[in-house]
């Protein structure tokens, strides 16, 4: 029995240490694999351009907008109920057109009460004038004393006063009565249409924004580092992108004092000739000399298509940070960089900060890219 036993047992160490040599053996053939997958991963090709300091002579463009010129806004002088706004924005108007109207009930009542008054008062004029210049008569002869005529005769000051006030009562209300009904100032076009019929609004509270149908501006933010080269009477081009890229000349007329959104100042250009089609509101690329600037650091334009963005959909902002990946040729890897976004123009950023002439920025597939990646310079095929 013990002999049959140990034939028994010996099989079974042989098994174990058998299924503990394919164990390890199957372990080193799948590292050996891992191994051998890693060192085979295709290292990306990525194209690149070299970054060259723009030249601070040269034009900027940046995107702007349309807006009509010299917009304000239109209010009555009085309060009121409105009970007519017969334009709607993109109306046009002329110069002494009614645009508006106050519930004149109030002020016609305001009126005739001021009128009653101013007619009570002349009456009483009328009667301390005979008053007085019958006691002077009389005082002449000595028929009545000295006191009775001052009397009189402050009485009828005091009458003449009265009738003064009443007659600035009358045109002071003729006036309000007059105002209930808006004219429009000039020639021009609604731009937003401020109020509603039958509300109630306040003497100053806007009821419509209008500007200049005949003339046209465009708006842009400019970035902090170019506003110091930029002067009143500057020649500037707009492209007006809705328009089939009409391009129009202008002038700077207007330079923000302070800053925008982004550290950016918004600067205004009146347009020399009105555009047939141009609307308030259009997308334009504004194209601006920029000439006697100096900069403290290079300045870099960048294709739209080297910024990954990470934590926006809408594009680069200014004033904000963007994503960019350099390759570094020595490690053939790739580094990224955040730079500060200085402006747009199309497809092109102005970046400036993290950047040095002569860097090979990735142009092409960002987003699939990582800090330290390694990566080989794209080269077209022969």
């Amino acid at each position: 029995m013990m002999n049959s036993t140990a034939t028994i047992r010996a099989p079974l160490r042989v098994s174990k240490r058998l299924i503990a040599c394919v164990l390890s053996l199957s372990a080193l053939t799948g590292c050996d694999q891992q191994e051998g997958m890693e060192s085979a991963a295709p290292v990306p090709a990525v194209k690149t351009v070299e970054m060259k300091p723009q030249d601070a002579a040269q034009e900027r463009s940046l995107s702007g907008m349309l807006v009509v010129a010299e917009e304000t806004k239109l209010s009555f002088a009085v309060s009121g109920k409105l009970i007519d706004v017969p334009l709607r924005e993109g109306s046009e108007f002329k110069s002494g057109q009614e645009i508006a109207r106050l519930d004149p009930a109030d002020f016609e009542r305001e009126l005739a009460g001021q009128q009653s008054r101013l007619q009570s008062s002349t009456i009483q004029l009328k009667d301390a004038e005979d008053t007085f210049r019958r006691q002077a008569t009389l005082a002449a002869n000595g028929t009545v004393s000295k006191a009775a005529l001052s009397r009189a005769e402050a009485a009828f000051a005091t009458a003449r006063a009265e009738r003064q006030v009443a007659e600035v009562a009358v045109a002071t209300a003729q006036e309000n009565l007059r105002r209930t009904t808006l004219v429009a100032p000039r020639d021009g076009i609604v731009t937003k249409l401020m109020a509603k019929r039958f509300e109630e609004i306040a003497a100053g509270q806007p009821v419509y924004e209008v500007g200049r149908q005949d003339a046209m501006e465009v708006v842009v933010l400019v970035p902090e580092q170019f506003v110091p080269g930029l002067q009143y009477g500057n020649p500037i081009t707009a492209t007006i992108t809705g328009l089939q890229d009409a391009i129009v000349k202008g002038r700077i007329v207007e330079i923000g004092a302070t800053a925008e959104a982004g550290n950016a100042f918004k600067v205004r250009a009146r347009l020399d000739d009105p555009t047939p089609g141009a609307r308030s509101g259009m997308s334009a690329t504004v194209t601006l000399p920029i000439s006697s600037v100096k900069y403290d650091r290079p300045v870099f334009s960048v294709p739209l298509s080297a910024i990954r963005f990470d934590t926006t959909e809408t594009g680069p902002v200014v004033g904000q940070r963007a994503t960019l990946f350099v390759f570094d040729e020595a490690k053939q890897s790739v580094a990224r960089r955040d730079v500060p976004v200085l402006g747009m123009a199309g497809n092109r950023v102005f970046v400036t900060d993290g950047l040095e002439p002569g860097d090979r920025i990735v142009t092409a597939g960002v987003a699939f890219l990582r800090d330290g990646q390694k990566a080989r310079l794209w080269s077209a095929p022969e």
